[in-house]
């Protein structure tokens, strides 16, 4: 009999501090994030799932480890939201039964203490991060009429644990060495320098940002930021999340493409980039001018 797609395992990612994890049903003897080298091809078995409590059809589908939040900081622009000794772990789930569980039936525990999932109302950016669906609990699956979102667990940082395990209705899945690696590392710092932008940018033309990362502290680590524009035509837009693993000491070349576009009527006109992260912001400008 061949397994059905809600019992499929593969492998997935996310940009930056995200880690390659196994997606399957919550169970009783879970696999972990470290069975299996990342590949972009699913491969298809079974999942058995045991209850820890009163049974649901849970579907992990992905788990990210940050040190700082991306979200909407006010309602055209985003930022990073953590404290030096705090981090992230996102766990996005589908729920395909009925009664759906309520958020704070799923939890990520170690040996020694057990986390609840943040509130959706808690969750930074109105319930929503930058570049991600809707928090677990705030928004329906309109395809498949279940429950899909992800959960928002804060821990601090660093987080020494021989075993972390993601826990809910329909069972429990176990993070693996390399995620347990990642949440023992100690707060670090980062400098960003060299910013550059060209000077000048014709209207629809692809120019490129870059920006020159550093971990200057003792400890390996993951940088994030945020990056918005003003103008042209605009006050303040979201562009995107920066995100970069460094090693302690190692310094790495950021970089984005952008097109501007004027509108109609309008002479050239300035626009700056700005990129905001815990311990400060930089900023370039470039003029957008009419193609010659």
């Amino acid at each position: 009999m061949s397994p059905s797609p809600r019992t499929r395992r593969g492998v997935l990612s996310l940009g930056g501090s995200a880690l390659a994890l196994l997606t399957g049903c919550l169970s009783a003897s879970p696999a972990t994030s470290d069975d299996v080298e990342p590949t972009e091809n699913p491969t298809q078995t079974t999942a058995t799932t045991t209850p820890t409590s009163a049974p649901a059809d849970v579907t992990v589908s992905n788990v990210q480890l940050t040190p700082e939040l991306v979200a909407l900081d006010s309602p055209d622009s985003i930022g990073t939201f953590g404290e030096r000794g705090e981090q992230f772990v996102l766990v996005t789930i589908l729920v395909d039964s009925t009664p759906w569980p309520a958020v704070d039936e799923f939890s990520l525990s170690t040996d020694d203490e057990s986390f609840t999932p943040l509130p959706t109302e808690e969750v930074p950016g109105y319930g929503r991060l930058w570049e991600r669906g809707y928090a677990y609990g705030g928004h329906g699956n309109e395809e498949s009429g279940g429950q899909s979102g992800y959960l928002v667990f804060e821990v601090p940082k660093p987080l020494e644990a021989s075993n972390v395990v993601f826990r809910g209705p329909g069972g429990q899945f176990s993070l693996g060495q390399t995620a347990r690696d990642t949440l023992a590392r100690r707060p670090t710092e980062f400098a960003v320098t060299d910013v550059t932008a060209p000077e000048t940018v014709e209207s629809l033309t692809e120019m490129e940002l870059s920006a020159t990362i550093e971990n200057v502290g003792t400890y390996d680590g993951t940088f994030v930021g945020a990056m918005n524009r003003v103008g042209p035509h605009v006050a303040y837009t979201p562009v995107t999340r920066v995100s970069l693993d460094l090693s302690a000491g190692e310094s790495k070349t950021w970089t984005h493409s952008y097109r501007p576009q004027l509108t109609a009527g309008n002479a050239p006109m300035p626009m700056r980039f700005k990129l905001d992260w815990r311990d400060g912001r930089i900023s370039t400008e470039t003029m957008v001018e009419w193609p010659s």
